[in-house]
């Protein structure tokens, strides 16, 4: 398949570490590669690629995404999709009218630690969920609001694991790196995922998943959009919409109306 992806940061490197892009679009010049400055010259050429991946500063990915859905691109873009609900739902009546992908990056959900939660928690044992994201801050040139940053993870999988239907208690910040979500059961037992370490702490026992989670996210995500069609052209928007109304980074997502 062929894959272009826009912006060649952190992220878009390591995509293309994966997947060996066919086309490169940053302005800096990447050798010996299908290259283009901005993505005006890329789509001016008119080049064919199955998906567009985009690792843009979070605050071009609008008007990016818009342009390449215009002109008949699939898209994945890097979380959070949008800086704006607003933006979003725009882009997401584009992608639907254009019956194009419309994805963005939810790259823990295919966390070994997140699947063995929904394999092994039944949900409506839960009470409610707390979690602690800390990280360290983004270059000046990407969002320094840590919702946005960090919290879209969360969120994501508040909507994505919960449907929105249990209480969770989301705290995201920058500093000493921390990833952390604590899970309250009716029985007053608990679960602890440590997802920068790989470990569960569940029923008195430490489950170690450093050796046995050989998966690649990035590849299942992309598997997932590109051959199997699933979990395509959510409303995005209604994640954005959850940050935009928390002022703080102590957010409480609970069962309201997106």
């Amino acid at each position: 398949m062929n894959f272009a992806i826009i912006g060649y940061g952190k992220m878009g490197k390591l995509y293309d570490s994966l997947l060996g892009a066919k086309y490169i679009v940053d302005l800096l010049p990447v050798a010996n590669r299908a290259y283009f400055s901005h993505v005006d010259e890329f789509i001016a050429y008119k080049q064919p690629a199955d998906l567009a991946i985009v690792a843009s500063p979070s605050h071009t990915h609008f008007e990016i995404v818009k342009k390449l859905l215009i002109n008949n691109y699939n898209v994945l873009c890097e979380k959070p999709i949008c800086l704006s609900s607003e933006e979003a739902e725009e882009l997401e009546k584009l992608a639907e009218q254009k019956n194009l992908v419309l994805y963005q990056s939810t790259l823990e959900r295919y966390n070994p630690l997140i699947k063995f939660f929904l394999k092994n928690i039944d949900k409506t044992d839960i009470i409610k969920i707390e979690s602690h994201r800390y990280g360290t801050q983004p270059s000046k040139n990407y969002t320094n609001d840590p919702k946005f940053d960090l919290g879209i993870h969360d969120v994501d999988l508040w909507f994505y694991i919960l449907n929105q239907k249990i209480p969770w208690q989301m705290n995201v910040g920058y500093g000493q790196p921390r990833r952390e979500i604590l899970v309250y059961l009716k029985n007053k037992g608990s679960l602890k995922l440590d997802l920068l370490n790989k470990l569960i702490f569940y029923n008195g026992s430490v489950l170690d998943f450093t050796k046995a989670s050989l998966n690649n996210p990035i590849l299942e995500m992309i598997y997932d959009l590109t051959y199997k069609g699933t979990a395509m052209n959510e409303k995005w928007s209604k994640e954005i919409k959850v940050l935009e109304r928390s002022d703080s980074c102590k957010i409480k997502l609970n069962n309201a109306k997106i």
